[in-house]
């Protein structure tokens, strides 16, 4: 039967028609109009403002598309954060592109397209739309990686980072095929009730889920998957690596935890428990211990990005109302004290063709105070000290954990929490107690850059104190979530 679209289909997904055609429009006036050029990164944050006014605005109507995307309340929280993160990245690209002599419309247009991208995976309840979001997430994530093209690390990152999501695609690709070949539809809800109703595992089902966590676990950067990461953080442009530390993994996240709370998982198999398990804890083990020892900081960063998606799997594999609320609560506020110590990096960068030592920032406590000042906050919120969002966070995941009967992996994840504050504590030594070196790098001051990393980190403070009104709206965003 020919599907034939509603107003109110088009109208559920305006935010994304709003990105989608402003990223076409972005190109074309740039090329018509040269004047224009001077102020893409204003106009791209006035159209991502009204995208989120779009979504808070208009009614969530449930499920659209014949049934192939959901826009609930789960689809507004996870949009408004994305939005957020989007905006802060399109912030601080600005003086950073000016200064690497890259300030190319084109750059906006693809940050604008992932993020149409990233938006459509976590609205999607059928294969169909689950893929063509991860796709159109991953396509400009690969250009963007290599966007400084005179760079050979930026170039060397974007070929690792394509290969490598590329297979990670395969996977995924091949993994739902299997799927819908055991259960006899792409829907993901339907396919969670076929299965449930089946008498465990069959080898084709097996396959098929080994592929798509497999595959999500790539995008994660979970171990043993995680090998990609530090390079291509490393390589990309500062607000790319932002956006890719973030809104590519809130994404999969959601995709992940609606396939294993659609499926029961954790009741239909025991091997569940034991994989999940294994890239949950082998995170957070390798995260943090290969973060100590890092001399650059995106290094580290990446490092403890892969620690922090351990943290988060934690409450994929609990899966119920606790693990949806502790999952929604942590991604929003690792995207927020995430991108707000990428913007202070940002800052702190001359060279992208150079490292980016930690060492750079001796004394910086003293010189620079509001971007170190912003930094600390951040690195203090990541660590999981109170009373910081960051430890609000923590505490929902590992609480999801202990309610649901693992305590074990609580605290394996307090542990692993206290191994990763040394990394973080290391950098704020530097800033503050280590004399300024004789040879010190001198950083252009940029009030942009330490605007957008003050923002964050006055949020991170600020909702760590009162986290109330996130931790309701994550609540009833789960109840939508789960099955």
């Amino acid at each position: 039967m020919l599907f034939v679209p509603s107003s109110s289909d088009f109208l559920a997904i305006l935010p994304e028609i709003i990105l989608t055609v402003s990223a076409a429009a972005l190109l074309l006036f740039s090329i018509s109009a040269r004047p224009f050029k001077r102020y893409v990164g204003e106009i791209t944050l006035f159209i991502i403002v009204v995208a989120g006014w779009a979504r808070l605005t208009f009614p969530l109507p449930g499920k659209v598309w014949g049934g192939t995307i959901q826009i609930d309340a789960v689809s507004s929280f996870v949009d408004l954060y994305i939005l957020a993160a989007v905006f802060v990245c399109v912030w601080s690209a600005g003086p950073f592109l000016r200064r690497a002599e890259y300030e190319h419309t084109e750059f906006y247009s693809l940050l604008l397209l992932a993020t149409v991208g990233a938006m459509v995976m976590a609205s999607a309840v059928d294969a169909l739309p689950l893929f063509l979001g991860l796709e159109l997430l991953s396509l400009p994530l690969y250009a963007l990686t290599a966007f400084l093209k005179r760079t050979s690390i930026s170039l060397e990152a974007g070929l690792k980072y394509f290969v490598v999501g590329a297979f990670a695609s395969a996977f995924v690709v091949y993994g739902l095929a299997l799927l819908y070949g055991a259960t006899g539809t792409t829907n993901l809800v339907a396919m969670g009730h076929a299965v449930r109703a089946m008498d465990g595992l069959n080898p084709l089902l097996a396959l098929g889920l080994a592929g798509v966590v497999g595959g999500f676990a790539f995008k994660l950067a979970l171990f043993p998957f995680h090998s990609w990461a530090p390079d291509v953080w490393q390589g990309s442009p500062t607000p790319v690596t932002a956006f890719l530390s973030v809104v590519p993994k809130g994404a999969v996240l959601i995709a992940l935890f609606r396939l294993v709370d659609g499926m029961d998982l954790l009741i239909l198999s025991s091997r569940w428990l034991i994989v999940g398990s294994i890239l949950a804890i082998g995170s957070q083990f390798l995260g943090n211990f290969a973060a100590i020892v890092q001399r650059d900081i995106k290094r580290m960063l990446a490092y403890s990005g892969i620690a922090h998606m351990g943290y988060a799997m934690v409450a994929v594999i609990v899966a119920g109302l606790d693990g949806g609320t502790g999952v929604l609560v942590y991604m929003s506020a690792y995207t927020l004290m995430n991108i707000g110590a990428f913007a202070v990096v940002a800052f702190f960068s001359i060279d992208e063709g150079e490292a980016h030592l930690i060492s750079d920032l001796q004394a910086q406590g003293w010189h620079r105070p509001i971007p170190a000042l912003a930094l600390t906050i951040c690195l203090f919120s990541l660590a999981g000290i109170p009373p910081l969002f960051g430890f609000t966070a923590k505490f929902m995941v590992f609480g999801a954990a202990v309610n649901g009967g693992f305590v074990w992996l609580a605290v394996i994840g307090v542990v692993n929490s206290l191994v990763s504050a040394f990394c973080y504590l290391r950098v704020v030594y530097v800033m503050y107690m280590k004399p300024e070196s004789s040879i010190a790098t001198e950083f252009s001051p940029s009030f942009t850059l330490t605007a957008a990393a003050a923002l964050t980190a006055v949020g991170v403070f600020v909702i760590g104190l009162y986290p109330t009104p996130i931790l309701t709206a994550a609540r009833v965003a789960a109840l939508n979530l789960v099955r």
